[in-house]
């Protein structure tokens, strides 16, 4: 059975371009002898990525050959927590505190940093879901605390626990109620939360997917283009 493995802390993101969005099948048109005219189409499709890294050499390259390696060329998957750079701000989601307490995180009640001198790192609040959707649903409901009355189109979310799936939302039909693309990989009930850091599976879509070319000095120019897996075959088929 295929393996679900986690990429390597700390690659260094320089670019992410999504290569494809919604699409549609058996598009097409219909005319009524009145002359009015219907379009129709089914919205369908997975995601695309090209991620590309920064300059990498020593250890942090031998992970990320390591990584690419183990893919086996899309044989296996891979946990991806996508970030968005251009998400709301902490500010915005709730989070009361300054730049600097968001940068450097925060002690525990005491004053004092985990024994390794680092401070609980800042996150945006998770939202409780407000209602039931089915698997394949559009349209979602989030309590109205933080966020989640907040968001706008084009504003990424997922959703957790044990859900792979990254959103976006296409139109704010009311306060907390969004349409998102793509429909829901799994059902939520109101004892799930969504996220502003969702978790994607994906694999290389490829043997020739990934580059891992290794310079005079560094190892650069790389990038990856890796395709979703969906929740449920990511359970069926990606679990050892």
């Amino acid at each position: 059975m295929a393996r679900l493995i986690s990429r390597p802390d700390g690659l260094g993101l320089v670019s992410i371009e999504p290569l494809s969005g919604p699409r549609a099948v058996n598009a097409g048109q219909n005319q009524s002898i009145s002359g009015f005219v219907q379009s129709v189409a089914g919205a369908f499709g997975l995601w695309r990525f090209r991620f590309a890294f920064h300059a990498m050499r020593g250890a942090e390259f031998r992970q990320y050959r390591k990584w690419i390696t183990a893919l086996h060329g899309g044989a296996n998957a891979t946990r991806w927590p996508f970030c968005d750079p251009d998400a709301i701000t902490f500010q915005e989601a709730g989070v009361d505190a300054s730049n600097f307490e968001i940068a450097t995180g925060q002690p525990w009640s005491n004053g004092e940093p985990w024994s390794n001198d680092q401070n609980w790192a800042t996150s945006r609040p998770n939202i409780a879901v407000a209602e039931d959707a089915a698997k394949d649903a559009t349209i979602v409901k989030l309590a109205d605390s933080f966020w989640g009355h907040q968001l706008d189109g084009g504003d990424y979310l997922g959703f957790f626990p044990f859900h792979f799936g990254l959103y976006l939302v296409t139109e704010v039909i009311s306060a907390g109620t969004y349409r998102i693309w793509p429909p829901l990989r799994k059902a939520i009930t109101t004892d799930d939360f969504a996220t502003l850091n969702p978790t994607l599976a994906l694999r290389l879509e490829g043997e020739d997917a990934a580059s891992a070319g290794r310079g005079l000095v560094v190892a650069d120019t790389l990038q990856i283009t890796m395709i979703e897996v969906l929740d449920y075959d990511v359970r069926k088929y990606f679990a050892d």
